[in-house]
């Protein structure tokens, strides 16, 4: 599984340089911004939902454990659930 991961993360980099290369050939080739897209209200709307704002939850709580963010997590879900 890290060596998959690792392969993912690399090609990942090698397409962003191949991008960059190709927009300072050509800036045409830019993508449009995100509010251009026929679905981004749709999108914005997933947002809103409980599933995920605590997968947004549980992302920050692990990148942040060193500083209790797994302990803040659960406080999270408690303050989620009353939004409910």
């Amino acid at each position: 599984m890290p060596i998959y991961l690792l392969s993912i993360f690399l090609t990942y980099k090698q397409e962003q340089k191949i991008y960059k290369q190709k927009i300072k050939k050509d800036p045409s080739l830019k993508l449009p911004p995100l509010e251009s897209y026929p679905d981004y209200n749709e999108a914005l709307k997933f947002k809103e939902h409980l599933s995920y704002k605590l997968g947004e939850a549980l992302l920050k709580a692990f990148k942040t454990w060193y500083k209790g963010g797994l302990f803040r997590f659960w406080f999270k879900i408690k303050k989620l659930k009353k939004e409910i």
